[in-house]
């Protein structure tokens, strides 16, 4: 195995899953990728094993380590001849670990090689610091003592995430310094230049991610002077016990020293600056709101002067309505009187006619009660009539029995007295039926 790439974990949710895909689509592809997670509380780990790769190994601390301990823990879990300790929200570009591997199996008296990195910034985060990475414009491979000045003097120009290592040499100086919480990378860089030399590329090589919740931005003030100062002190004593130099390493302590208390200074300004900065946020936030609510103020007014119009021309409707409906209203009155009036003359008229019919009905009785009458009487003058008839009948029968006697006695010759009686009976029966 030619590299261990290590990537320390820590409730990194937000950008793991691209660290990983990074790393595992590196054009060289002789490495491992070891993730070591510190006791994550987010979902870490189901994203680190979501990914399906031969390569990948994944490993949670059984406690929380912190810093420097888990990447230790890292190096003694490292089977490869190099070693990169990567950052989980970090993104290694692919030719990232080829061209660092070729520096190194090239030279072997280089101890690290480390590279330019492109840094991905966001709004959450500080300032980023104008002296904080190595800003050379070119390659170069310096050598160790001469980069060792450069860092004590510089500060830590080395990006963690870029460095690509000997991971023996690491091991052989005792892993990072537990003591240190911020410079303990710092530390090892100023070890590692002490008899050996420094390669740098400076194409960048690795997007670093500056955001607010990078942990180094607890140590941005005099805190973090304090620790570079005492991690300079350490790698200098290191440097006597390595080559007897003591009058050398005396000077650079005594530098380092004097060169503390400015730092001190621009550590108090860059306070000072950053709450400055963080006011001029608030103000701009305050601004910021100020402005969006006199917008939507404005909006508003304007919302409500539209409203206004709209409530002048509904006002305007309404008028217009109301003179209709007051229109309406008359005629609805005057039609309303006029079905009054047309209903009292129909009541009058359903009166008269209650009363035409009351006369009709009385007239019907009437008239029945006549019509009774006169049937009762035509049905008496119809039996008159018939007994009349029936008289008739028998006179005519009787006459015509006289009228047979009469024939007879004419025959016979009747003497004249009995004529003249005959004579009288019939004038008396005609008298009769009249």
């Amino acid at each position: 195995m030619r590299v261990s790439v290590c990537l320390p974990t820590y409730n990194g949710a937000a950008f793991v899953a691209e660290a990983v895909r990074s790393v595992l689509a590196q054009c060289w592809q002789d490495f491992e990728l070891l993730v070591i997670d510190d006791q994550s509380t987010d979902t870490t780990l189901d994203i680190v094993r979501s990914f399906a790769d031969p390569r990948l190994q994944v490993c949670q601390n059984p406690q929380r380590l912190g810093i420097p301990r888990n990447w230790n823990h890292c190096l003694g879990l490292a089977r490869g001849e190099y070693v990169c300790l990567f950052h989980q929200d970090d993104v290694m570009l692919p030719e990232n670990l080829e061209r660092k591997v070729e520096i190194l199996a090239a030279d072997p008296t280089v101890s690290l090689v480390h590279s330019a990195a492109e840094l991905i910034t966001d709004d959450s985060a500080p300032a980023v610091p104008s002296d904080w990475m190595e800003d050379a414009s070119e390659n170069f491979i310096m050598p160790g003592n001469r980069y060792l000045r450069r860092l004590l003097f510089r500060g830590n120009l080395v990006c963690a995430s870029t460095v690509v290592a000997h991971r023996q040499k690491l091991l052989d100086l005792g892993g990072f310094d537990e003591g240190l919480g911020f410079a303990c990378d710092y530390e090892m860089w100023m070890k590692l230049c002490v008899g050996g030399s420094v390669a740098f590329l400076s194409q960048p090589l690795v997007r670093y991610r500056w955001h607010g919740m990078n942990a180094s931005h607890a140590y941005r003030f005099e805190r973090g002077v304090e620790e570079c100062l005492l991690a300079g002190r350490r790698a200098l004593q290191y440097y006597v016990e390595q080559t007897g130099h003591q009058d050398e390493a005396d000077v650079l302590t005594d530098a380092l020293t004097s060169l503390a208390k400015p730092r001190r200074w621009a550590a108090e300004l860059e306070r000072g600056k950053a709450w400055l900065e963080e006011q001029w946020k608030n103000w701009r936030r305050v601004a910021g709101e100020l402005e969006q609510l006199v917008g939507e103020r404005e909006r508003t007014l304007q919302e409500q002067q539209a409203w206004v119009s709209e409530l002048e021309r509904g006002k305007a409707w309404l008028e217009g309505q109301w003179k209709s409906w007051q229109k309406t209203a008359g005629e609805l009155e005057r039609m309303v009187g006029e079905r009054e009036r047309m209903l009292r003359e129909q009541q009058a008229w359903v009166a008269e006619l209650e009363r035409g019919k009351a006369w009709l009905e009385g007239q019907v009785r009437n008239w029945q009660a006549k019509v009774e009458h006169q049937q009762s009487t035509i049905a008496q003058q119809q039996s008159t009539i018939e007994q009349l008839q029936s008289t008739t009948a028998r006179q005519q029968s009787t006459v015509e029995q006289l009228q047979s006697t009469v024939e007879q006695l004419r025959r016979q010759w009747v003497p004249q007295p009995l004529r003249q009686m005959v004579k009288t009976s019939l004038r008396a029966m005609r008298s009769a039926d009249d």
